[in-house]
């Protein structure tokens, strides 16, 4: 097994596997070191543009039984009539214009670059036969995740003051646990039916920011106050949403039936991947608050004034 990265971060693969350290996006350097390796398959995490696809192919074509690229369910919410649930078929949908808003827009760059990485493989398996196959990801969650993303939630709970819910936390969603994601490769590496394909991988179960929010507190035993506040209140007072990461403003659910048909795709139950990560913050973390929780004074300030502004409505 070979890793390749800038080699800046520690990793715990000890002498498991072979380290060759360089940058991603220096193309050349990249197509040098790698050019003339023999791979059974390679896992692209790291292509974020179309050149990125493209320095890839022209580097392991004729070199790799498999390529794996790592996409996002980002690639649909960039389309016109964002249906619900989405399948693979929607890809093809009608974009929607590029925003003008900066966090908007942000959003939208994403998820029109990583379809024109998707785009890029496409064509390379049409016209030579390029293994290339995509995983198309919502959030993933479990252990070690960098983002902090469910710990934003867990530490909140942790600290007993009460927590606001965007939007009554109604929104709703399907993640995926890493553990599914690397089962489903690892099962997958001489599955001849999933070149050039594109796959959905999600859990089972279609979760709201309030059950998530609920079920991690019953696992840490805790009690937790929350307050319902509309987005549009949030945003108004400048405090805006970055606080509860998992808020959004529409449905995401990613149907998963053509990767259960190809790939034997399963996903681990919601409370089983939920107590693990939990465990992992709680007795395994030694980083940091996430950056989101500097807001979390004024965050407490505003559920008190809310929660009394609404008891004195109601009188």
């Amino acid at each position: 097994m070979t890793l390749f990265n800038r080699g800046l971060i520690p990793d715990d693969f000890s002498d498991k596997v072979k380290r060759v350290k360089g940058d991603r996006y220096d193309y050349k350097a990249f197509y040098q070191r790698l050019k003339d390796e023999h791979f059974d398959a390679v896992g692209d995490m790291l292509a974020y543009r179309a050149e990125d696809s493209q320095v890839a192919v022209e580097t392991f074509k004729g070199y790799v039984s498999l390529f794996i690229h790592i996409s996002t369910g980002s690639v649909y919410i960039v389309t016109r009539d964002f249906p619900c649930p989405l399948h693979e078929e929607d890809f093809d949908r009608e974009l929607l214009p590029e925003p003008k808003e900066r966090k908007a827009k942000d959003n939208w760059l994403y998820g029109y670059h990583k379809r024109q990485c998707e785009e890029v493989l496409g064509r390379a398996y049409q016209e030579h036969g390029f293994p290339a196959m995509i995983l198309r990801l919502p959030i993933i969650i479990g252990e070690r995740d960098y983002t902090l993303r469910a710990y934003s939630y867990f530490i909140r709970i942790q600290d007993g003051n009460p927590l606001i819910l965007p939007d009554s936390g109604m929104n709703v969603f399907t993640h995926v646990y890493q553990g599914d994601v690397v089962k489903t490769i690892a099962t997958n590496l001489k599955n001849e039916k999933i070149f050039g394909q594109a796959y959905n991988l999600a859990q089972e179960e279609i979760l709201s920011v309030r059950s998530f929010i609920l079920k991690a507190a019953q696992i840490l035993e805790k009690k937790v106050e929350l307050v319902d506040i509309p987005s549009h209140v949030l945003n108004e007072i400048s405090l805006g949403t970055d606080f509860s990461p998992f808020s959004t403003c529409r449905p995401f659910i990613l149907s998963t039936e053509k990767a259960k048909q190809d790939m034997n795709f399963s996903s681990t139950p919601f409370e089983v991947w939920l107590r693990k990560t939990i465990r992992w913050f709680m007795e395994d973390y030694q980083g940091g608050p996430p950056e989101n929780y500097q807001t979390r004074s004024r965050e407490i300030e505003v559920a008190y004034q809310y929660r009394e502004a609404i008891q004195v409505l109601k009188k």
